[in-house]
């Protein structure tokens, strides 16, 4: 730590995977109120923890030019104060926010929903494998987080088995996320045909998306499937889309053979 202190215009710190602690809370935070220039932080793969978190908050709180966060992996969990409400305080530069693979559930989320309504600024949020879920609060408090990002670019919810409910209730604020590039809702347990229906008019108004994921989810073999890849072909930027499993595979053939196509933006079906 002595070595990163005199590194006081630092812009980058990425110590994932460093087999830090809780206990190495109090050591981090000393290197953090040392390093103000960061513009980038990277802690994930190190089980800090929720204690660990709240000792560094108000060391974080001090890197004012932060724009990029990950927090994935570092061993949050569904207690009550997992999160803090003043984490990310003061961080009006803050574009980049990752906590995925944290298993807060509903009861972490609610902790955590109002700190997201403070990142007006986010570009790109990824909450994947946090076991969200329909049955709690939490795709309410996703709606509201998600009114407060209107220049959100990627949005990842994969792993949260928030299902054809979770995706209803979320659909009409998706739809309002004009700047949305990449949506991935990889395994996020859908299951009725419908949700077909739901993807292809969320296709409709999200035209500068060019990444969609819906791998691992069975929400495919039905006549609707036939309504999700007419809405992908008349996409106008679409180029990457990941299909779910079940999908007929006639409509697959076709979508394919019109991403073969020189004039289409479709490049890859998978």
């Amino acid at each position: 730590s002595s070595d990163l202190k005199q590194l006081t215009k630092l812009r980058s710190l990425d110590i994932r995977r460093m087999d830090l602690t809780s206990q190495s809370g109090n050591t981090l935070a000393d290197v953090l109120h040392n390093l103000p220039a960061l513009t980038s932080i990277n802690l994930s793969k190190n089980k800090i923890g929720s204690s660990g978190l709240e000792i560094i908050t108000p060391a974080l709180q001090q890197c004012k030019q932060l724009e990029s966060l990950k927090l994935g992996a570092i061993g949050l969990d569904k207690e009550v104060h997992s999160v803090s409400p003043a984490l990310l305080s003061g961080l009006t530069q803050l574009q980049r926010l990752s906590i995925c693979r944290n298993h807060i559930g509903d009861r972490g989320f609610e902790q955590l929903a109002p700190v997201l309504q403070q990142c007006s600024q986010l570009r790109y949020l990824d909450l994947g494998g946090c076991d969200l879920t329909s049955d709690g609060h939490s795709v309410p408090l996703l709606v509201t987080v998600l009114l407060c990002l209107p220049r959100l670019e990627v949005l990842t919810l994969n792993c949260n088995p928030v299902g054809d409910k979770g995706l209803e209730q979320l659909s009409p604020v998706l739809e309002q996320c004009s700047q949305l590039t990449r949506l991935s809702l990889w395994g996020i347990g859908l299951k009725s045909p419908w949700s077909m229906l739901i993807i292809s008019r969320l296709l409709r108004q999200l035209t500068s998306l060019k990444i969609l994921i819906l791998a691992c989810n069975d929400c495919g073999g039905s006549i609707f499937d036939e309504a999700l890849c007419a809405a992908v072909k008349a996409h106008p930027s679409l180029e990457l889309v990941v299909l779910p499993k079940s999908i007929r595979q006639d409509e697959v053939t076709e979508l394919r053979r019109f991403a073969e196509d020189p004039t289409s933006t479709l490049k890859y079906i998978i």
